[in-house]
């Protein structure tokens, strides 16, 4: 009879100890859940210092993170802050940047991250120019492309499919692979 209330006994006196183990494992998925917001995004701003009072000082940095969705490579740049932003809150300096996600504000970094639909700098990319053109572009500066060379190849001569795939954009590693892969749709 005793073994059969063995496992009971050891539950009764151990009950507490598990409630309190499962009420710290929801408060910290429900913290961690809070952080990453409900929709996925990330984190909040983090601001360093009272919220009214940290101004950029002279000097600062900026540090921008490009994550192209067209690639999924990350690019992080740092730079120095423009003298515009000088002397201004957080809230005066995100309408200047209107295009990035200001992750991280203090007197000396900025922090902003941005997703550019474009391929980063690493990749040629392969597409129909507005004029119809077979152009190969590059993104030099980190946030648009620009024309490398126009192509000979007629775009009209090649099948609808990668005629569509072209109008998008097809991005290469190395001028070699790009002219793989032409031989392979011209042929």
């Amino acid at each position: 009879m005793n073994r059969q209330k063995q496992p009971y006994l050891w539950l009764q006196k151990n009950t507490a100890a598990l409630l309190f183990g499962a009420a710290v494992l929801l408060l910290f998925v429900g913290g961690f859940l809070l952080m990453r917001g409900s929709s996925g995004e990330e984190a909040p701003l983090h601001q360093v210092g009272g919220a009214d009072t940290v101004r950029v000082r002279d000097g600062a940095e900026l540090m921008q993170t490009l994550t192209y969705t067209r690639c999924a490579h990350t690019v992080t740049r740092r730079v120095t802050a423009p003298v515009e932003v000088y002397g201004k809150t957080l809230e005066e300096v995100q309408p200047l940047y209107p295009e990035w996600q200001i992750t991280s504000f203090s007197s000396s970094e900025v922090q902003m991250s941005q997703r550019p639909d474009l391929f980063c700098p690493a990749h040629l990319v392969l597409m129909t120019s507005p004029a119809g053109k077979l152009c190969v572009f590059r993104n030099k500066y980190g946030d648009a492309l620009a024309l490398e060379k126009e192509l000979s190849t007629d775009v009209a001569t090649l099948p609808a499919a990668v005629q569509e795939e072209l109008s998008e954009g097809i991005g290469f590693s190395t001028d070699e692979e790009l002219s793989g892969w032409l031989e392979s749709v011209e042929s």
